[in-house]
């Protein structure tokens, strides 16, 4: 291997969703950490990327859905030559694509980029550590490991933060921010609407000081309606579609999160390390999915959905309002 000592530019490629993304910034945490002045860069998903992009972690992102990047996935293909010359720009490319006949790899190569690592985008079945420590493995051959730290930590902006004390401006100032993400990338793992909606008029009901902010992404326009139109003549704080680094520095003032198993439940905990969340789990193992922080409680439901009770979740979420939650950023 090349001397990695003198590491300029570095390539992440990875794909997925945004928990996917959120999970793999222990690993870009260690690049950093190791090569302070490197610029790293993202193929991947920009709108996904941004809480990342500028803040600590990465110099930059390239969208990966660009037509002449298909090329690299077919045999002896004829290459883009603006595609080669960038590629082959780096001093060091980690790729998460599955690429199981080696074609992406072998096109890759081609380019002439300095070392190439892959590595799996898929966590092994019997895999049971945090999925982050499996994701960190292609840097193994640098010598750089994961210790017992495997959190994921957002570092907004002084934009983000302004742009978050906007967002809630208007809203009383000491109101209780009580954050409810209703929705999740999988159906399957999803709690019942009815249940978030009476969750919430619960709350706003036992403690008077609660707001609630619902958060809502583009997959979750269904049960942020129900829940939406349930809470009506309470105190409710709406998170549409905002830009992710934003929604993170928006988290940063709730004083407790609730969702499922999803990419927003990652942002939430990497938001602060401090903040309080109550993870909903399902079909997939909490050991390997779960944000991998103190302060973080999983609820599992049984084999349907509705099996975990609206009693239980309250249980759990006065427990923390009691104490206080934490102190909001």
């Amino acid at each position: 291997m090349e001397d990695v000592i003198a590491m300029k530019k570095i390539l992440v490629i990875r794909g997925g969703a945004l928990g996917d993304f959120i999970i793999m910034l222990p690993t870009l945490r260690l690049l950093r950490e190791r090569w302070p002045d490197a610029r790293i860069e993202l193929l991947g998903h920009p709108s996904l990327a941004e809480p990342a992009v500028g803040r600590f972690y990465l110099d930059g992102v390239r969208s990966v859905n660009h037509g002449p990047l298909a090329a690299f996935f077919t045999p002896r293909a004829v290459l883009d030559p603006a595609w080669m010359d960038w590629f082959g720009e780096f001093d060091l490319v980690l790729s998460y694509f599955y690429d199981p006949d080696q074609l992406f790899e072998t096109n890759l190569r081609r380019c002439k980029p300095g070392e190439v690592l892959t590595h799996s985008p898929r966590v092994p079945e019997n895999f049971r550590e945090p999925a982050a420590r499996h994701f960190a493995g292609i840097l193994k051959p640098l010598g750089l490991e994961l210790g017992a730290d495997l959190n994921g930590d957002l570092f907004p902006s002084p934009g983000d933060l302004d742009a978050a004390r906007a967002f809630l401006a208007g809203f009383d100032a000491n109101a209780r921010l009580v954050a409810i993400h209703p929705g999740s990338g999988g159906e399957h793992k999803m709690w019942p609407a009815e249940n978030w909606a009476e969750l919430g008029r619960r709350l706003a009901a036992r403690f008077p000081g609660v707001t609630l902010l619902l958060v809502e992404g583009e997959a979750d326009a269904e049960p942020a309606r129900v829940v939406a139109e349930a809470w009506q003549g309470l105190r409710v704080v709406r998170a549409r579609l905002l830009p992710l680094a934003i929604l993170g520095a928006v988290l940063r003032h709730a004083e407790i999160y609730l969702g499922h198993d999803s990419g927003v439940t990652h942002l939430a905990a990497a938001s602060r390390r401090d903040l309080p969340v109550i993870a909903l789990f399902g079909p997939t193992d909490p050991s390997v999915w779960a944000p991998p922080r103190a302060g973080v409680r999983v609820l599992r439901a049984g084999t349907e959905r509705g099996d975990l009770s609206v009693d239980e979740v309250e249980t759990a979420a006065a427990g923390l309002l009691e104490k206080g939650g934490a102190s909001s950023h």
